[in-house]
C-alpha cells in the first residue's frame, strides 16, 4: 500500500493515489476545489476509485476491531500519532493515523479466507462465431462473437463479469443465489431471468425478454439503479449513468441467436457498427450523410457478405474497397447533389 506522503502527491500538491486520498478525505481539510479534483481523479482512474472504496469500507470494519487483533494484524504497535505543532498538526495526525487504518483494513481483506467457486469458465469467442454454454445451475448462455468473459458460481451467488461483447442469459430461478453480471459501467443482478447484455467500448445495453432485472451503475455520490420489465432496455453510458428504462424490440435486437441480423428502420451508422461484428472485410462511412440514411433489412449470419453486396440496393449508397483495407460508404452522386441543393 502506498502511504500518504508528500511522494504521493501530483503536481499540484494533491494526491494521486487510492491511499493519499483516503488520508486527505478523513483529514478534516478537504476544500470544494478538493472534491472537484477527487471527482476528475476517480472519473480518469476508475481502478484507483474502486480501490479508494474499498479502503472506505473496510476501514469503517478495521474501525471495530479490538486493538490487540489491530497489533497482530499489523505485525507491531499501532503507530503513535505524532507530536507536531505546526499549523495544521491535527489534519496531520487524523491523515496518518487514516493511513494506519487504511493498512489494517488490506491487511484483513488479506487475511480473509476466500470462498472457493464451486465452478468457474471462461468465455471467448472470435468475430462472427457463435456459441451456447450451459451452466451446472441449469443456466443458458448463448454468446455472441468477439465476446471474452468469466463465469464463477458460488455457494451464495452466480456472477458473471462480462469484459467485451453479448451474452443472452436465460437464468435457472434460485432466490438464493442471485445471479449477477458486471460489464463494467453497469451491474445487472436478477435471480432467475431471460435477459441480454452487450457491452461495447463506450456504453453497457440490457434487454428484457421476460421477468424483471436491476440494472445499477455510477460511482458512490451519484449511485443510482432502474428496474427494467419484459419488453423494455436501457443504455448505460461509460459514467455509469442511470436513465430511465424504455420500450424495445427486443426479438430483432437479439435476432443473431438464431442466425440473422434484423434492422428496422435504423440508421446506417448503427447498421454499418453492427455489421462490422461480423464481417472479415469492415465497412467504413466515408460520408457523414450516408450515415443519417436509414436502412431496413434482415440477412443471414451465415453469410453476413450478403448485406454488402445488396446494400446498394436498398440505400442510394455507392460502395469502394480499399487495396487490404475498410469498404468505404459514400451517398451516391445524384443523391449527394440533392441534398446540397
Amino acid at each position: 500500500m502506498t502511504m500518504f506522503s508528500s511522494h504521493s502527491r501530483d503536481s499540484s500538491g494533491l494526491p494521486d493515489s487510492a491511499a493519499g486520498w483516503f488520508a486527505h478525505w478523513h483529514s478534516g481539510e478537504l476544500t470544494r476545489r478538493d472534491r472537484r479534483a477527487f471527482a476528475r481523479w476517480r472519473r480518469d482512474h476508475p481502478e484507483g476509485a474502486r480501490e479508494f472504496d474499498r479502503m472506505q469500507q473496510l476501514g469503517a470494519a478495521a474501525a471495530n476491531l479490538p486493538r490487540t487483533q489491530v497489533e497482530a494484524l499489523l505485525g507491531g504497535p499501532v503507530p503513535a500519532r505524532p507530536r507536531v505543532r505546526r499549523q495544521g498538526a491535527f489534519a496531520l495526525r487524523v491523515a496518518l493515523a487514516c493511513a494506519a487504518v487504511a493498512a489494517v483494513a488490506i491487511a484483513v481483506a488479506w487475511r480473509l479466507p476466500a470462498e472457493v467457486p464451486s465452478f468457474t469458465t471462461m468465455i471467448q469467442t472470435e468475430r462472427g462465431e457463435r456459441r451456447q454454454l450451459t451452466l451446472p445451475d441449469g443456466s443458458v448462455l448463448e454468446i455472441n462473437g468477439g465476446t471474452q468473459a468469466q463465469v464463477a458460481l458460488l455457494a451464495g451467488r452466480r456472477e458473471v463479469t462480462l469484459d467485451r461483447g453479448e451474452i443472452n442469459f436465460t437464468v435457472s430461478p434460485d432466490a438464493t443465489r442471485p445471479f449477477t453480471v458486471d460489464a463494467g459501467s453497469g451491474v445487472v443482478r436478477v435471480t432467475g431471468t431471460v435477459f441480454d447484455v452487450r457491452r461495447d467500448a463506450d456504453q453497457v445495453a440490457v434487454l428484457v425478454e421476460s421477468g424483471t432485472v436491476q440494472v445499477s451503475g455510477g460511482h458512490w455520490w451519484n449511485f443510482g439503479h432502474a428496474v427494467l420489465r419484459a419488453g423494455h432496455g436501457i443504455r448505460v453510458p461509460g459514467s455509469g449513468a442511470i436513465g430511465v428504462p424504455a420500450p424495445a424490440d427486443v426479438q430483432s435486437a437479439t435476432a443473431w441467436r438464431d442466425g440473422r441480423v434484423v434492422f428496422k428502420n435504423a440508421p446506417l451508422t448503427e447498421v454499418v457498427r453492427e455489421m462490422n461484428r461480423y464481417l472479415a472485410t469492415p465497412l467504413r462511412l466515408a460520408d457523414d450523410r450516408a450515415g443519417r440514411l436509414r436502412v431496413s433489412a434482415s440477412f443471414s449470419l451465415d453469410r453476413p457478405e450478403a448485406l454488402v453486396d445488396a446494400l446498394p440496393a436498398v440505400a442510394p449508397v455507392s460502395l469502394t474497397p480499399q487495396p487490404g483495407g475498410p469498404i468505404d460508404i459514400r451517398l451516391r452522386q445524384a443523391e449527394a447533389g440533392a441534398v446540397t441543393k
